[in-house]
């Protein structure tokens, strides 16, 4: 079995911590933002934005698994309102506010899975996109399908670290947070690291005994928001109560094997229509 380190704080302190703060923004916010964003494996992540035709970019998150290969939300290229994708996607990875130290590229392609768009559930809510280009100089994602063995491992001696680009801070700005793994299924992880709407599509990462970083999930979604919208993420919300829990979809090696088969240009992902 592969051996996890305890590369941040203890774990004890951390579920003193949350006694208190099982929110998706709990009483004290634990993200900080992200200031050296071309350090690994902070570079391997994307801002992207996308354009429904409404004359700007709506931002979420995508990440790096390869050199011109990338992991995000489904419902991010796909939108359940409009029932489309969107005419083009711009993406800019380490971005820090208005620097983009690596440049900026539109997508080539997109796809998520069919199921999707016909029936949305959790579990399908993923997908890929295709640049035409690598970015120079960045150390893509490691993408890693775990065993439950060495999931309930984690979950007993490490934290869990999601960054992205939440919607409630400056455009642009990358944030990060890092706290436990409280359960996990066949396709979906449950955790209390706090998010808010932007990103989704973000890494779900570990490291590794050796230092390395791996991703072993997509971050999709929190619980079901407040009347003042999502849990502490808007000015006057409040924060959740206990037992709400953050979730992203898991990836498994049906997973991994689909997303580089839409790379080939076969497999069961499915270009979404676009306006």
């Amino acid at each position: 079995m592969m051996r996890w380190g305890t590369a941040y704080a203890p774990l004890e302190a951390d579920r003193l911590a949350e006694r208190t703060d099982y929110a998706v923004i709990g009483p004290s916010d634990g993200r900080r933002r992200v200031l050296r964003t071309t350090m690994q494996p902070f570079s391997a992540v994307c801002h992207i934005g996308r354009d429904f035709g409404a004359g700007g970019l709506s931002g979420c998150t995508a990440f790096l698994i390869g050199p011109r290969l990338m992991l995000t939300a489904g419902h991010c290229l796909y939108s359940l309102k409009r029932g489309r994708g969107p005419g083009r996607i711009l993406v800019t990875p380490a971005r820090n506010g208005t620097e983009r130290p690596f440049g900026s590229q539109w997508a080539r392609s997109w796809y998520v899975p069919p199921a999707f768009m016909r029936r949305p559930v959790p579990s399908s809510d993923w997908g890929v996109l295709h640049l035409s280009r690598p970015f120079a100089g960045i150390a893509p994602f490691t993408p890693l399908a775990l065993s439950n063995a060495t999931l309930a491992q984690i979950r007993s001696n490490q934290l869990l670290s999601i960054s992205g680009y939440p919607s409630d801070k400056p455009r642009g700005e990358m944030w990060t947070h890092q706290e436990r793994l409280d359960r996990f299924g066949t396709h979906l992880l449950s955790y209390s690291v706090d998010t808010c709407p932007g990103q989704s599509g973000a890494p779900i990462w570990v490291s590794r005994a050796d230092g390395s970083p791996g991703v072993i999930g997509v971050h999709t979604r929190g619980p079901t928001v407040s009347a003042q919208g999502p849990w502490g993420c808007r000015p006057g919300a409040p924060f959740a109560p206990p037992s709400h829990f953050n979730a992203g979809v898991r990836l498994t090696p049906g997973l991994i094997a689909a997303a580089h088969a839409a790379k080939q240009g076969r497999g069961p992902l499915r270009r979404p229509r676009r306006e």
